[in-house]
């Protein structure tokens, strides 16, 4: 049933080749009798928005997240994502469409739209309805935070299309009312849904806090940022998993299995653990199994692979290493974190994009960020040692005497610390490119890393050509003019 639903109101535009998301007239799949009049139409269209974030996202969350740092070389001779690890992106590139992006939001639009009717007319119950629309909300929110980090100006669509009429021309919107809008979805998807909701693979009101602390510090407002953290680290529904332990010795002849068999390694091969937010899920049963992503990472001759300059950043009392990649008797290093022990007849895997650990860095961060005392350090630190804790023990944390001292930790390194830090923790997840443009250090960190060169209008993406073709007000950025 789940699937004949989504199939239903996705059909017509999955299968249309080049148009435009935003100029595609849906069949009669979305008009007339067709139109959503039960409760299980509603949460078809619902997990069909789920499924398209899940096609935007299901490799492109490194793409977009990661390759143009300094994470990863092509190993493939991929021409696609040659360009993206050289920074040299240009406007026919697959992967500068938003189409799919703008295809979740299309789904969420629906739900926001005929949910309320449906609970006017009293074929759904209010708690159904909050559960919808909660979702629906924050579903939107998080695909225009990832639209607007990519390309910046982007359109901003609020409503279905349901018929020649209601297509409008739909220029790019500013940054500033986007994030107006990503805050406003949040905030009602927040309330709409239970503080109890424990989902990893759905959107829960955890989940929109913690979208939207990230938005405020993508937007420098640190003190919202901090605000929000707390909400999720107040919840306790989430937890940090476990990773270094004195009862595993790096003398055991199974120390690697031992510790990729931890909790920790679990977030990113079992799912849904205490310490995800909110992760893609795949499943075999459905036909989704995000082999791919497997074979990106992994195998013989995989599509990417760190560079060894990065990977070896690595201390040598960090247990993160050796969940997150191996180093090959080739002299490469290949990804593992989100393969280990994985079997492609009977496996597959679900992709974090959410977490605690992350908000912990991401609070140490803001409180960095808005004032330097010794109180202030110590607040930021104690959040770090935690996390670096887990990952080597009481000799991987940094003294008070040392972090307090400010000819070894002046406040730009500091900053500089906690930005390495969150690299180490969420390695390979598509967070490192994302961090450092916040951070304003991505032309600098690729000229030292790797040597290239960005111009600082390169940041966002060029938008696609098929979207510049459309002539109603989307202009390209200025730097791939």
């Amino acid at each position: 049933m789940k699937k004949f639903i989504l199939y239903l109101f996705l059909g017509a535009s999955l299968t249309i080749s080049s148009c435009n998301i935003l100029e595609i007239e849906p069949t009669t799949s979305w008009t007339g009798t067709n139109l959503p009049t039960e409760e299980a139409h509603l949460y078809g269209v619902l997990y069909g928005g789920y499924g398209r974030l899940q096609a935007a996202l299901r490799v492109n969350f490194m793409v977009y997240g990661d390759m143009r740092s300094e994470v990863y070389f092509n190993n493939a001779f991929n021409v696609n994502i040659d360009k993206v690890v050289a920074n040299r992106l240009d406007n026919g590139m697959s992967l500068a469409s938003w189409r799919t992006f703008y295809e979740a939001v299309k789904q969420a639009n629906i739900v926001l739209k005929y949910t309320p009717e449906l609970l006017e007319q009293r074929i759904i119950t209010e708690a159904v309805a909050n559960d919808l629309m909660g979702q629906a909300y924050i579903l939107r929110a998080y695909t225009y935070f990832y639209l607007v980090r990519i390309w910046g100006d982007v359109p901003l669509v609020t409503e279905p299309f349901l018929s020649n009429n209601d297509l409008v021309p739909y220029g790019r919107e500013s940054q500033t009312k986007v994030f107006e809008q990503i805050h406003r979805d949040l905030e009602e998807g927040a309330l709409k849904l239970p503080a109890s909701g424990t989902s990893r693979t759905a959107f829960t009101r955890a989940a929109a806090y913690a979208i939207d602390a990230h938005a405020y510090a993508w937007e420098h407002n640190y003190e919202k940022a901090i605000e929000r953290i707390d909400l999720v680290l107040s919840n306790s529904n989430y937890s940090l998993t476990a990773l270094h332990s004195t009862a595993i010795s790096v003398n055991d002849p199974n120390f690697v299995e031992r510790v990729q068999a931890t909790e920790y390694a679990g977030i990113f091969n079992n799912g849904r653990s205490k310490e995800s937010i909110f992760e893609l899920a795949f499943s075999l049963d459905d036909g989704d199994d995000n082999q791919y992503l497997t074979s990106y990472l992994s195998g013989g001759f995989p599509i990417v692979r760190p560079h060894p300059e990065y990977a070896e950043t690595f201390d040598d009392l960090d247990w993160r290493a050796i969940i997150a990649h191996r180093f090959n008797s080739n002299g490469n290093y290949t990804v593992t974190k989100f393969t280990i022990g994985f079997s492609s007849d009977v496996d597959t895997r679900n992709i974090v994009l959410l977490r605690l650990a992350d908000l912990y860095l991401l609070k140490a961060e803001a409180i960095a960020n808005l004032g330097d005392t010794d109180d202030d350090r110590r607040a930021a630190m104690d959040l770090v040692n935690q996390i670096r804790n887990r990952a080597g023990g009481v000799d991987f944390e940094i003294p008070e005497s040392e972090y307090l001292n400010r000819d070894i930790f002046y406040p730009e390194y500091l900053k500089d610390f906690i930005l390495e830090e969150r690299k180490f923790e969420l390695t390979y997840e598509g967070q490192r490119w994302f961090d450092l443009v916040r951070a304003g250090k991505a032309i600098e960190i690729v000229k030292e890393r790797v040597g290239i060169d960005i111009h600082p209008l390169s940041l966002v993406w060029p938008i696609h050509i098929e979207e510049i073709r459309r002539g109603e007000g989307v202009e390209q950025n200025e730097y791939y003019k």
